[in-house]
């Protein structure tokens, strides 16, 4: 599947497909596709239930993982959370990024 298709079928399924990601696709297939299999893999069915995966990606608790543990937090829902964390870093630098793949996809090769 290409990364256009992939974007086409999110659109069918009612999801939004950020520009940012639009313009990696454009630029980066592969990082784009391994974008997307990272985002699937942190929000797949595990341990942790979807809800607090959401509240893991906004919040930017990875530093309390100790605490956590601490107070009960088995390895299993650590590790989930920290692939939610680290997607939603990555998330965040592939927005913070827009601008420069703007400009780039102007740009002859």
């Amino acid at each position: 599947m290409t990364i256009k298709e992939r974007f086409e079928a999110m659109k069918r399924s009612g999801a939004d497909v950020p520009r940012p990601l639009e313009l990696l696709g454009e630029l980066d297939e592969k990082a784009a596709m391994a974008h997307l299999d990272a985002k699937a893999g942190a929000f797949a069915e595990g341990v942790v239930p979807p809800k607090y995966k959401a509240l893991a990606a906004v919040s930017a608790a990875i530093a309390l993982m100790k605490l956590a543990r601490k107070n009960g937090a088995s390895r299993a829902e650590i590790m989930e959370v920290i692939a939610v964390a680290k997607f939603a870093k990555s998330a965040t630098v592939l927005s913070s990024s827009a601008q420069a793949m703007e400009w780039l996809s102007t740009q002859a090769e």
